[in-house]
């Protein structure tokens, strides 16, 4: 259970080798689909912990029994950090990727090295193609139970004008452009070619972190003006309903990004919204993309297209 759940340690914001630790976006062009200002960790992702399941049947059969045990307490999430820092710049890094499911189609299934019932839990478990098996694959496709992303908040209101002059959905469109680089690039956020692996969320969970020790006084009002100018930290709602509401323009698709991120609601089953590991709205995405194909293919039919 330990291996299952085994996480790295969160970045702190500002340490001595903070600025060695990310990349970031600075691009002219990257304000208009909402990255500049991003930053990635150098760090390669976490491997999973599939391969343990390799090592003989006792640990396979035994290892199993802990992965069904943690499957059901909620523990098998993947995991990625995200510091809003006075909501202009937000550092993405890795904390744990214990699980996928990887199927793909293979032309041609030659003899592996490896016992068939190993092999088959690395397609079941592993995002990195490790078995004999999948080198003549035609396309891989990863699936993951829940991407967890906590968004923590740093920082005040007016270090956003002053920095970069932030406009009032910074965070909500860093978000959509980290999903987006995961879902073309792979999980290593160094690559700069686009992956083969089709990546598709059950359930994406933006979990909304308030800074320990911060009184409520220092937090502006939740219908604060997200144009307005005044110290204070962001109240964690009106991060929540900027979440949410993110959805509304990618649907509407009426300016750029929208349109640059309609990826996002094909990759994504499900988006809950939760402020300090509470649930605060959920959006049912498979769902709304299925109704409106349908409403699509019912017009095209009665108008003849």
């Amino acid at each position: 259970m330990a291996i299952i759940t085994a996480e790295r340690p969160r970045p702190s914001l500002g340490d001595a080798q903070w600025p060695f630790q990310f990349q970031r976006v600075f691009e002219p062009q990257s304000s208009h689909r909402g990255e500049y200002g991003c930053a990635y960790t150098h760090d390669k992702p976490p491997g999973t912990c599939a391969n343990f399941l390799r090592c003989n049947r006792q640990i396979y059969h035994e290892m199993g029994e802990a992965i069904r045990l943690a499957f059901g307490k909620g523990l098998v999430s993947v995991r990625l950090d995200c510091i809003a820092e006075d909501e202009s710049f937000h550092y993405f890094s890795w904390l744990k990727i214990p699980l996928v499911k990887t199927t793909w189609n293979t032309k041609d299934a030659k003899q592996s090295i490896m016992p068939i019932w190993a092999d088959r839990m690395m397609e079941r478990y592993s995002h990195r193609i490790l078995s004999k098996r999948c080198q003549e694959c035609q396309m891989a496709s990863t699936l993951i139970h829940q991407l967890w992303i906590d968004v923590r908040l740093f920082g005040n209101r007016s270090g956003k004008w002053f920095r970069n002059t932030s406009p009032p959905d910074r965070t909500s469109w860093a978000i959509c452009a980290a999903l987006k680089r995961i879902f073309e690039k792979g999980p290593d956020f160094s690559r700069l070619t686009d992956s083969a692996n089709v990546i598709m969320v059950d359930e994406l969970v933006l979990n909304i972190v308030t800074p320990p020790g911060v009184p409520k006084a220092r937090y502006l009002e939740e219908d604060f003006p997200t144009d307005g100018l005044r110290d204070g930290l962001v109240h964690p709602q009106t991060v929540a309903k900027e979440l949410v509401d993110v959805w509304n323009r990618i649907w509407a698709a009426d300016d750029y990004k929208g349109t640059f991120y309609q990826i996002l609601l094909e990759r994504i089953k499900r988006v809950r919204i939760c402020i300090n590991e509470e649930t605060w709205r959920v959006r049912e995405l498979r769902l709304e993309l299925e109704r409106g194909q349908a409403e699509r293919r019912r017009i095209a039919a009665r108008v003849g297209w």
